[in-house]
């Protein structure tokens, strides 16, 4: 149970959700790097949107990472506008995906749905039709080592401090054909109210494949425990 409990909260971290705005449905460490900050000349927030924008569809394995250090895994899908998705490996009974205008949280072993509107949630940010900062951004540093070919981007919305602030983090590879930077989603990163950091990192991405229109329905556990009681 209390592993339930902290994936539950930090999966809701990660997505940026508070757990103070929790609505039940109503039916039946990493080390710490000190990053000087330094003068991008190839990624600015217009190639940064730019990327983001290019991104219609994308599949790809992720780690989450807890703030106490747990971890779990699985495979996450994105389709912009407003669906995604996450498949937690087998032995996590959760899912979570987005139906175009709420992120549903499925809990399969108690048969609850969570729900909260994409729009309160800092994911809006990737899932909106058309990809656009505001005027609450950031851009740090780059640091040393394999720290060297990261560019991150904070965001916060300082009307729902509540969610915290959310970090993209992409590396930068260079294009050989006109030397420009190209840009790889890599990881995200939520720091909620009280400092609480979750990590989620991306592996083995896919970006504009075709995805299946199935992956964005999910089967509702409170009608599965309905039809168990009905065949009893």
């Amino acid at each position: 149970m209390y592993f339930k409990t902290t994936l539950f909260t930090a999966t809701a971290l990660a997505l940026g959700l508070a757990p103070a705005a929790l609505s039940q449905d109503a039916l039946p460490e990493l080390d710490a790097v000190e990053i000087e900050p330094v003068a991008y000349e190839s990624v600015t927030l217009e190639a940064v949107e730019s990327y983001l924008n290019g991104i219609q569809t994308m599949r790809a394995d992720f780690t989450q990472i807890a703030p106490n250090g747990a971890l779990s895994q699985g495979v996450f899908h994105l389709q912009r506008p407003g669906r995604v998705r996450f498949d937690y490996e087998d032995d996590i009974q959760i899912l979570i995906v987005s139906d175009g205008n709420n992120i549903n949280f499925i809990d399969y072993e108690i048969g609850q749905i969570t729900r909260w509107p994409i729009s309160d949630t800092p994911l809006a940010l990737l899932l909106d039709e058309t990809f656009e900062f505001g005027a609450n951004i950031d851009i740090s540093g780059s640091g040393p080592g394999n720290l060297a070919n990261m560019a991150t981007v904070t965001t916060f919305d300082p009307k729902k401090p509540e969610q915290g602030t959310m970090t993209l983090i992409f590396e930068r590879g260079e294009n050989t054909a006109n030397g420009a930077s190209v840009l790889t989603l890599r990881a995200w990163e939520v720091v909620d109210a009280q400092g609480a950091l979750t990590q989620i990192h991306l592996q083995n991405s896919e970006i504009n494949i075709a995805l299946n229109d199935e992956l964005w329905e999910f089967d509702d556990p409170r009608n599965e425990r309905f039809q168990r009681r009905r065949k009893r």
